[in-house]
């Protein structure tokens, strides 16, 4: 396994991630009685990046880390999410609150799941741009670093692609690090928080809710799952579109999956990439992706020429439908 350092820090991750959604969540297809396993074999095959929010399987997902891996604590990087409150539903529904002392509960309560005294990421979870300007909550956050509770601070924008200007406004406050979508196919806005050095970059729906992965064609909707946020119609125009993209991916010796992690993983910005994992065997194929050879100078611009030409206008839809969480 690679890694890598993330933004400026000395914090190092697995080039490849895992994402804990897709364990304890259908949102993903998730058999949530084989997540223990997936665990433990991607903590032998070297990957030490854990990404996980309260609100997941609320609170399933930090437990499951903690079951697993509570006394590999010191050889893993946690990152966990705060911000929608599942404790005080209202009317069955959770809503998102950032109130410093709510913020202080839910950190506590993670901790407490995560059998720690210390989280080495914590982001907010989707904010919205009121929040991130909001100078209190960035004072907590740093003041949470000061004591040692966390060793960085960040935003995870979501649940949609889009949001460039909450991303932009939190690189601009002293955000230390972003997770957020990128991916061949939806390259913006990821493309311009990539320009950032300095920041730590965790990208996650790296195969555009699987249209990517050939082996999952043909996607059918399921209300259950996280593409049925996307419309049928985009799917099925992203895969069509993806054809010949398969074929240029065959030709170097790869599958479109794997051509996918590649791409990237060839900004040296991003710090990790997390893949949507339900099995061993999705988890044992993306790892071996880092044994393919590098993406050229001149593969990167067939990709970006190719982008230009069949992706661009399933990027802008994606875009606008962030419109709907606004």
């Amino acid at each position: 396994m690679l890694y890598r350092r993330i933004g400026d820090t000395n914090i190092t991750t697995s080039e490849i991630g895992i994402g804990v959604w897709s364990l304890v969540t259908d949102w993903w297809g998730a058999d949530t009685n084989k997540a223990e396993d997936i665990l433990r074999k991607a903590y032998e095959l070297g990957i030490n990046f854990y990404d996980t929010a309260d609100t997941y399987g609320e609170g399933k997902g930090e437990e499951i880390i903690a079951k697993v891996l509570e006394t590999k604590r010191d050889n893993i990087v946690i990152l966990t999410k705060i911000g929608y409150d599942f404790y005080h539903k209202e009317g069955g529904k959770i809503r998102q609150r950032f109130d410093i002392p709510y913020l202080e509960f839910a950190l506590k309560r993670s901790l407490e799941r995560l059998r720690t005294d210390y989280i080495d990421i914590l982001m907010i979870h989707n904010p919205k741009i009121n929040v991130i300007k909001n100078p209190e909550i960035l004072s907590f956050l740093r003041s949470l670093k000061k004591d040692g509770i966390i060793r960085m601070y960040g935003a995870a924008l979501g649940p949609t692609l889009g949001w460039e200007e909450e991303g932009i406004e939190a690189i601009n406050m002293g955000y230390e690090s972003l997770e957020y979508i990128y991916n061949i196919i939806e390259q913006r806005p990821g493309n311009k928080f990539l320009k950032y050095e300095k920041i730590g970059h965790v990208i996650r729906v790296p195969h555009a809710s699987d249209v990517l992965i050939e082996d999952k064609w043909p996607l059918i909707s399921d209300p259950k799952l996280h593409r049925s946020l996307k419309d049928s119609k985009w799917l099925n125009e992203g895969i069509k579109k993806s054809l010949k993209l398969k074929e240029f991916a065959n030709s170097k010796g790869m599958k479109l999956s794997e051509l996918a992690l590649k791409f990237i993983l060839s900004n040296k910005n991003v710090s990790t990439v997390v893949p949507n994992i339900t099995s061993i065997n999705e988890l044992e194929e993306y790892v071996k992706v880092e044994n393919l050879p590098s993406l050229t100078e001149d593969d990167l611009k067939y990709i970006e020429d190719y982008y230009k030409k069949y992706y661009e206008d399933l990027n802008e839809d994606s875009i606008k439908e962030t419109l709907r969480y606004k």
